[in-house]
């Protein structure tokens, strides 16, 4: 491309000269002839047109095709010397062939160095060490800068050439920035080439990094992450120690890649300690990278206090607890009422089978602030007591938690009479299993609240006369006395019921019918009790398997005495049990009756539907009937029990989840077992079956038990007692980040702190860091590391008039760990940085040699001022007019006129 500029124009004012230089050539020029006066004139008009377009400075504006060349090499430890040495072959190769105008070469490290030729490039010395001390100048292996090696080969173009940059390197950065890099080759128009190096060994494990999960108390067993990498497929082992100690090891094989593999450790003492993760794998060609080092800061046990409201049980979770590593301080409601220094210096309370009315006022107020103001935890577990009365219902302690409880119907004001069918059909296993359901609902009735027992055959034979169960013997020996034998007539059955009701003044009355349905048809005449008619008297001449079955006539039959039983609130539910069962009329009768009813799909089943449905009618919220846990939500608190596995629970309470809770397991489809949510600043937690030997008396020898209790209390425990200063610094790189959070007791942010920190490296002088403000209640500052070591770097918090030295104290110190730079991490080639980097500068990934050195217009702008030229020949216009006036040969054209 040419082009031609011009600085001024207005030079071109002095072009209306040219008519006066006519003019006086034609006045002054009569002994001139016409031919020499025409040519000096044209030559002086030349002459001024020159110097005119000198004055105009003109430029001439032309794009270069000469191409400049730098050969970026990363020779850091990362990139395979042999790769390395084959690189040099092919460059000198390919700049012998294309000939650029302009080669020169970068050789870089954790530093940049430009050299002028190959023959330096391969007498160049290099540093093994991690960085340069004071006054090296040498390339040092252990770093590789990218956005130095790049920025530095910018000074070494030509003028006027295409510029590019050959990169032979694996990508992977860890000084600098290279992106910051990117845009200023850009704007110099640099395209990159990148060529992905080898890397220095190809079979290598390392470690990664360390994870330890935040909170890390004393005595608590918990999983510590080791994040390993391979190069390829290996078996290894991973060990973990404390100081020179073995806490954990695993044999494993490692997949190219990363590898994550979980160490269960205990930390068995308070404060700052320091963990290292080692891997040894099967063929590992680096021993450098094999172990990592990482800070723990580790918090004291937590401390509960444990409330049992049941007369006996308290010392099995108390047990279980101690065992996992938790400070338990166990005592009475009473305490808790009375005391308001026992929360003090606890970080959660658990309050196991408590009634509603041992907690007064007080105490629930007192429990409110540690858990929504002080950030404790409150874990609530309920337990055969817990409910009586009206139970938490509406409470002060419900408001806290993530459910709500339902509440009951006063007990006493229930009858209930059981219809047992004892014909033929019920012979054998049948009659223990009938037996077995009378008892589970005596169980549950309470003294003042009254059962009848009916067994039926073709008659209703009265077992247990309806009234209150008092002392329960006398019925369960009635009960106990039944057989079986005989026809089946399920309406005299329910006429005998109506009469059992006609004393009764409760408030419920009910009836529970078991049968198969199997029965003979009512009489055509019959009546209700209250029509004054028993019915005649039935022959059977069939057996009942040949009886009708459910027909639309059929439950028209039954429907006069079953609608009395309504008018008089007296519901009927049923369960259907026996081979070939009528269900159709089973639950004809239920649903003219307001009731329910219930298949049992199994003999043994019975006992459960005839607890279950009592439950029900006397609005008892407890359930007691085997159970397995079910997993609703995966979280930390239930992490690793093996609920599936485990034995069951016997118990549980009904209630309903609030909107907001999370429920992590439940009894039964929709029916929360534990759930947990946050309120204010800490946290409560839910479990509504026991934590002793009634409900959970299965758990107690089961090892997950104490496992999931141990994790339910250490994720509800208070995090920051006091006014929050948390901290912690990770290395980047080659620096130290070091940040600061601060809150204060209302959980908001505390600005305008000077919070200084002093930094002791390994081996020498100690020095105090501000940490500036970056956020509300954010503080960080970023300071450098020197070269790897095996000692860690010390860091301080130093105390002053806005943070206390109890708030260090709390927050304690932190070492940071150097063992080794991240160029011995040998990851693969970064392909997609080299990819980026080139073709977001119009190079190319991986090229090929004619794609380095091709003409792409790109070239640089050469700008040559014209204006000499013109001057110069202005110049010489003018010696040529003055030649052509003063030549001697003009006398002699003279003398010869």
């Amino acid at each position: 491309m040419l082009a031609v500029t011009f600085a001024a124009v207005w030079p071109l004012a002095l072009l209306l000269a040219v008519p006066l230089v006519w003019l006086l050539a034609r006045r002054g020029g009569a002994h001139y002839g016409g031919a020499r006066l025409t040519g000096a004139a044209v030559l002086r008009s030349l002459a001024l047109a020159a110097i005119v377009v000198a004055l105009m400075r003109p430029t001439l504006h032309r794009t270069g095709q000469d191409v400049s060349v730098v050969y970026a090499l990363d020779v850091s430890s990362s990139v395979s010397k042999r790769f390395l040495d084959d690189a040099l072959n092919w460059i000198e190769r390919i700049d012998r062939r294309h000939r650029p105008a302009q080669s020169q070469f970068v050789a870089f490290g954790d530093r940049a160095e430009l050299l002028g030729s190959l023959a330096e490039v391969r007498a160049l010395t290099l540093a093994t060490g991690d960085a340069a001390a004071p006054g090296d100048d040498s390339i040092h292996q252990g770093a590789t800068d990218l956005e130095e090696a790049l920025l530095r080969a910018l000074p070494a173009f030509a003028a006027g050439h295409a510029r590019r940059i050959v990169l032979v390197s694996d990508g992977n950065q860890t000084d600098g920035d290279v992106w910051r890099a990117m845009l200023r080759l850009q704007a110099e128009r640099v395209r990159v080439f990148a060529v992905p190096a080898a890397i220095s060994a190809d079979s290598d494990a390392w470690v990664e990094g360390i994870v330890v999960p935040e909170g890390v108390r004393e005595g608590a067993a918990v999983d510590v992450e080791a994040r390993l990498f391979s190069r390829r497929s290996a078996l290894a082992r991973v060990e973990l120690t404390f100081g020179a100690r073995t806490a954990a090891e695993r044999a494993v094989t490692l997949s190219p890649g990363e590898n994550r593999v979980s160490l269960n450790v205990r930390f068995s003492r308070a404060g700052a300690q320091d963990i290292t993760v080692k891997v040894s794998a099967q063929d590992d060609e680096l021993a450098r990278n094999d172990a990592l080092t990482e800070d723990v800061f580790v918090q004291p046990r937590p401390h509960v206090l444990y409330i049992e409201g049941g007369a006996q049980g308290a010392h099995h979770l108390a047990d279980a607890l101690t065992a996992q590593g938790i400070r338990v301080s166990v005592a009475t409601v009473q305490s808790l009422s009375a005391d308001p220094r026992l929360l003090a210096d606890k970080d959660a309370v658990v309050l196991s089978d408590v009634r509603a009315e041992s907690l007064g006022a007080g105490a629930a107020q007192r429990l409110q602030a540690f858990v929504r103001d002080g950030g404790g935890g409150l874990i609530f577990a309920a337990g055969e007591n817990t409910y009586g009365q009206d139970g938490f219902a509406k409470s002060e302690v419900e408001r806290l938690l993530p459910v709500k409880f339902e509440a009951k119907r006063k007990r006493q004001d229930l009858d209930v009479v059981l219809l047992i069918d004892r014909s033929a059909s019920m012979r054998g296993g049948k009659i223990e299993v009938a037996k077995a359901a009378a008892l589970a609902t005596l169980d549950l009735l309470e003294e003042e609240q009254g059962l009848g027992v009916v067994a039926f055959d073709a008659q209703p034979h009265e077992i247990v006369p309806l009234g209150p169960v008092g002392d329960k013997r006398q019925a369960e020996n009635l009960i106990s006395r039944m057989t079986s034998s005989g026809q089946t007539d399920i309406y005299r059955a329910l006429l005998h019921a109506q009469r059992s009701f006609a004393e009764s003044r409760a408030e419920i009355k009910h009836i529970i019918l078991l049968s198969d349905g199997l029965t003979a048809p009512p009489p055509a005449d019959a009546v209700g009790a209250g029509g004054g008619s028993r019915g005649p008297r039935i022959k059977y001449l069939t057996a009942e398997s040949q009886w009708p079955r459910y027909d639309d006539d059929m439950a028209g039959s039954f429907r006069g005495i079953v609608g009395e039983l309504a008018a008089a609130k007296i519901t009927l539910s049923t369960v259907v049990m026996g081979e070939g069962p009528d269900v159709k009329f089973m639950t004809a009768l239920a649903q003219m009756g307001h009731g329910r009813t219930y298949i049992a799909r199994s003999d043994g089943e019975v006992p459960s539907l005839f607890a279950g449905e009592t439950r029900r009618v006397r609005g008892d919220a407890v359930v007691e009937e085997p159970f397995r846990p079910l997993v609703k939500a995966w979280s930390p608190t239930i992490a690793g029990v093996d609920f599936a596995g485990g034995p069951q629970l016997r118990g549980y309470v009904e209630s309903k989840p609030k909107r907001f809770s999370d429920v992590l397991l439940e009894a039964k489809k929709d029916l929360p077992l534990l759930a947990e949510t946050h309120y204010g600043l800490g946290k409560t937690v839910v479990f509504l079956s026991d934590v002793k030997n009634r409900w959970a008396t299965d758990w107690l020898g089961w090892p997950g038990y104490a496992k999931l209790w141990g994790q339910v209390v250490r994720d509800s425990v208070r995090r920051d007692p006091g006014d929050g200063v948390r901290w912690r610094v990770t290395r980047e790189g080659r620096s130290a980040h070091v940040h600061l959070t601060a809150l204060g007791n209302d959980g908001g942010h505390r600005s305008g702190l000077q919070p200084r920190v002093r930094i002791t490296p390994p081996g020498g002088d100690s020095s105090v860091v501000e940490l500036p403000q970056i956020a509300p209640g954010s503080y960080a500052a970023r300071t450098p590391l020197g070269g790897a070591s095996s000692a860690p770097w010390h860091f301080e918090l130093l105390p002053g008039a806005d943070l206390p030295a109890a708030d260090v104290a709390r927050a304690g110190s932190r070492r940071l760990f150097y063992t080794y730079p991240d160029e011995y991490r040998l990851l693969p080639p970064n392909l997609p940085l080299l990819r980026t980097l080139s073709e977001q500068t119009g190079g190319a990934l991986a090229p090929r040699a004619d794609e380095i050195f091709r003409s792409r217009g790109d070239g640089g702008i050469t700008n040559t001022p014209l204006w000499p030229i013109f001057a110069g020949a202005a110049l010489l216009l003018f010696l040529l007019d003055i030649l052509v006036r003063r030549a001697p040969w003009r006398w002699s054209l003279r003398r010869a006129r």
